[in-house]
């Protein structure tokens, strides 16, 4: 068997398109979780913004919430736990807390996804404030209990507030992102 002189490797154009579909896949899988994560560290740094962190767990909750309905693949268990670690770590919590509230939290909206998934906007807002207000008041729980004495409430309902308030902002932005990841534009 001869090879032919003329004929060389050549890389095969339906390769690179292969796997240029499958970066993309997975730069649209992680989007939401490095979106969120890129938040934290921003709104953890000393910018002089008012009330930055106390912005954090709500805007988390308000993202993992709505991801974990909408792309459950883009907000899987191990991100969640990751964001929560990352939320511990810049709110110098005690290791875990913030995961576990989260992942109690993003299991709650991918079991029941299906259900609310067929619910308008203002019946989610309501579920997300009864579940975000309960995670809320679960970090106030978990965190007083791990410091032997009960933490100011004026905090956590602050907390609590502000999670349902900032929701609908991210629903918003959430939805149009959404609709964007899953119908990119034809590419020419």
């Amino acid at each position: 068997m001869t090879a032919n002189p003329g004929s060389s490797w050549h890389r095969n154009q339906d390769s690179s398109v292969a796997l240029a579909q499958r970066l993309d896949r997975l730069a649209r899988r992680l989007l939401p979780g490095g979106i969120t994560a890129l938040v934290i560290v921003l709104l953890a740094a000393p910018t002089g913004f008012p009330a930055a962190t106390a912005l954090l767990p709500g805007l988390v909750m308000a993202s993992v919430f709505f991801w974990s309905v909408w792309r459950p693949a883009s907000m899987s268990a191990l991100i969640v736990f990751g964001l929560g670690l990352l939320m511990d770590l810049v709110g110098f919590a005690s290791p875990g807390v913030d995961a576990f509230v989260f992942l109690l939290l993003h299991g709650i909206a991918v079991h029941a996804r299906f259900g609310l998934m067929r619910l308008n906007f203002l019946g989610m807002w309501c579920i997300f404030a009864v579940l975000g207000s309960a995670a809320c008041w679960l970090l106030w729980f978990l965190i007083s209990l791990l410091a032997f004495r009960p933490m100011p409430l004026a905090p956590v309902i602050f907390e609590c507030l502000l999670a349902i308030g900032v929701y609908p902002l991210l629903a918003a932005a959430g939805t149009w992102a959404h609709h964007r990841l899953a119908n990119p534009e034809p590419q020419s």
